[in-house]
């Protein structure tokens, strides 16, 4: 337990190292795990003992270090301290030969340290490691911890550790037992190998039975990354596990030579940007889960089993070595689960499944598919300042629901929510095996009455169907038919809406088209007509173009059809004489009384043609020409270039 106090202390001396501590909290994580097994080693009483019979043509002994121990070690002043540490054939130089030895932790002393300590950085990590040794073990288990969560995110490789209650969810999910052999072939900060020490260890609390010394050696793992395979070792020696069998290993070059019963992993090491997953250029990207996966599978027992974290992008690819990959595990393996977690802003855990799958049957037959809870809104617990107890509660919570639907999922398959459900391995395997979760949707279906069974419960009348995201049109065409009175209250809507577009275009019409803008008609008329005399006749009126007989009923009641609509000034009576007149000048029509408003076509003077006005404004005359083809102009001419006829 960590009390308030030795909270306090830790959080000192960390601050202390600023700013490597915010800025670079891997590196004095590091050091503080380098330094960690010295000690460890300086108690055993080993290193210049193996040191000088291994190495001593390599490796030159002052009078300093062959008196060099711990307790001399850290009560030197801190200038000192650094001196004989960073010196040539110092500290630093006698630890490198001791890395080279098939010795005890001599492993994690390969790795350089990722910076070169100073003074300060080195009496606060000397601290630290004493308060450490001086606490009780459950207290030693909380310091680890706090200091690990001192770093969300590492420094340069981007890498996020895994959280603690994802880790407990594996663990629980994959119920380890003693007589496992079980591998983590990506083991990190040693978080997973941890929890399923202590799941075993307390689950044979009461007998005693195995041994906790059995259940260490039947615990494994391996690490890519030197740096982690120190930072892991250091976390499992401090949680109990006194000597633990890690190993570095490349992960490309060195096959898995264990067949463990049981494996269990997370794969996710990098992170990765949006835009890259959107635009699938994942490929690269995704080399080294891909290839630890392949090796997963090709290495786990005939009767075993796995629990393994993917990130996302692994779910859905199409990268084809990765397609080929979940192909595999669905067609060879029985994959029973994929749990997907919670989706974060900027983590690497954001939207990663947990793949279960194990050997036990000859191939996937159906696929639990489910996905961690929403988190809440804030809560007030969040202003006063609780948001960690808040967040690690809901985390817990959500855990025990999970575990809770994991346990009888098998016996509640029609007891679905929008948070898991089942899907066959025949609809994943037409979906290129896609795993993600927010793929597929599940569409509630009405079963029709004559084919229900009479003894089928009324909650059993629907049936669930899996859909991928982009072919729900295919399950609601073939949806039970909507009763007819459904129907029309679907229709009534579109009905109204149809009726109310036609009445606004009547009234449209009507106010502003027909009373107020008939003129308008009558314009695009004359303006047609015009351009239609123009091409005929060369802008001139022909010269065999003949008087319009206008005492004719047919060519009058022409006329009657385009001089009805003009607002004409018609004599009194029908008796009441028209003046006619002929051509003397070129005269050309206007589309108003008025000298300003000439159309671009014109009568040219000629004796035999009689024109009959309609109306008479402003010195003007309305008159509708026709020429021999039947083809009429309207307008107004001057008649300064007209000439009455008697």
């Amino acid at each position: 337990m960590l009390t308030p106090q030795l909270q306090k202390k830790l959080e000192e001396k960390w601050n202390n190292c600023w700013p490597v501590g915010n800025l670079r909290p891997l590196a004095l994580l590091d050091l503080i795990s380098y330094m960690f097994f010295i000690k460890k080693l300086d108690d055993c009483e080993l290193i210049h003992e193996k040191v000088k019979n291994a190495a001593s043509d390599t490796f030159i002994y002052s009078k300093e270090m062959e008196e060099f121990t711990w307790s001399k070690f850290q009560n030197l002043d801190a200038r000192e301290i650094q001196h004989l540490f960073n010196k040539e054939h110092g500290v630093i130089d006698m630890m490198n030969n001791y890395a080279h030895l098939d010795a005890l932790y001599s492993d994690f002393f390969k790795a350089p340290l990722l910076i070169v300590p100073t003074s300060k950085l080195i009496s606060n990590s000397i601290e630290i490691i004493n308060l450490i040794e001086t606490s009780d073990p459950i207290s030693q288990q909380a310091i680890v911890e706090y200091l690990f969560s001192k770093s969300t995110t590492t420094a340069e490789n981007r890498q996020e550790l895994l959280p603690e209650y994802v880790s407990k969810l594996m663990v629980s999910i994959a119920q380890p037992l003693s007589s496992d052999t079980i591998l983590d072939p990506s083991a990190g900060t040693g978080s997973l190998l941890i929890n399923t020490y202590s799941y075993i260890s307390d689950k044979n609390l009461a007998s005693q039975t195995p041994s906790k010394k059995f259940i260490e050696e039947r615990i494994s793992g391996i690490e890519s990354n030197l740096i982690f395979l120190r930072l892991a070792a250091m976390n499992m020696v401090l949680h109990g596990i006194k000597n633990p069998k890690i190993r570095f290993a490349p992960f490309v070059n060195e096959t898995l030579k264990e067949n463990p019963s049981l494996i269990i992993s997370n794969l996710l090491f990098s992170m990765v940007d949006k835009q890259s997953i959107e635009n699938n250029a994942e490929a690269g990207k995704l080399e080294k889960e891909n290839l630890i996966l392949q090796e997963i599978l090709a290495t786990l027992d005939e009767r075993g089993r796995a629990v393994i974290l993917v990130p996302r992008i692994l779910l859905r690819s199409d990268n084809p070595p990765v397609i080929k990959t979940r192909k595999k595990i669905v067609d060879q393996f029985n994959l029973e689960a994929v749990i997907t977690l919670e989706v974060k802003t900027d983590s690497l855990f954001s939207g990663a499944a947990i793949l279960v799958f194990d050997k036990k049957e000859s191939s996937t037959e159906n696929i639990w598919f489910c996905k961690w809870a929403t988190r809440k809104k804030k809560t007030r617990n969040e202003a006063l300042g609780d948001n960690n107890y808040e967040t690690e509660d809901f985390n817990l919570n959500e855990v025990i629901n999970i575990l809770d639907k994991w346990q009888i999922r098998k016996g509640n398959q029609k007891d679905l929510s929008h948070n898991s459900f089942f899907i066959s391995a025949d609809y994943i395997k037409t979906n290129s095996y896609n795993l993600s979760f927010n793929d597929y949707k599940l569409i509630r279906q009405d079963q029709p009455v004559n084919q229900q069974d009479e003894n089928m419960n009324e909650d059993e009348t629907s049936v669930i169907l899996p859909a991928k995201r982009e072919n729900l049109h295919e399950f609601f065409e073939a949806s039970t038919p909507l009763p007819g009175e459904r129907k029309k209250r679907r229709l009534a809507p579109v009905l109204l809406l149809l009726l109310l577009l036609i009445l606004g275009a009547a009234a449209y019409y009507w106010f502003y088209l027909k009373n107020n803008h008939l003129h308008l008609y009558t314009r695009n008329k004359i303006a047609d007509s015009s351009n239609n005399f123009k091409v005929s006749n060369a802008s001139t009126a022909s010269e065999d173009d003949t008087t319009a007989d206008f005492s004719n009923n047919t060519e009058s009641s022409k006329m009657q059809q385009y001089t009805s609509r003009q607002p004409s000034q018609h004599p009194s009576s029908p008796n009441q004489e028209v003046t006619k007149y002929t051509v003397i000048n070129k005269t050309y029509f206007h589309y108003q009384p008025d000298s300003t408003k000439k159309k671009g076509v014109f009568l040219e003077p000629r004796k035999d043609i009689v024109l009959t006005p309609k109306n008479e404004k402003n010195g003007f005359v309305y008159v509708v020409y026709i020429n021999s083809r039947g083809e009429a102009t309207h307008g107004w001419l001057d008649k300064k270039d007209l000439e009455a006829v008697e």
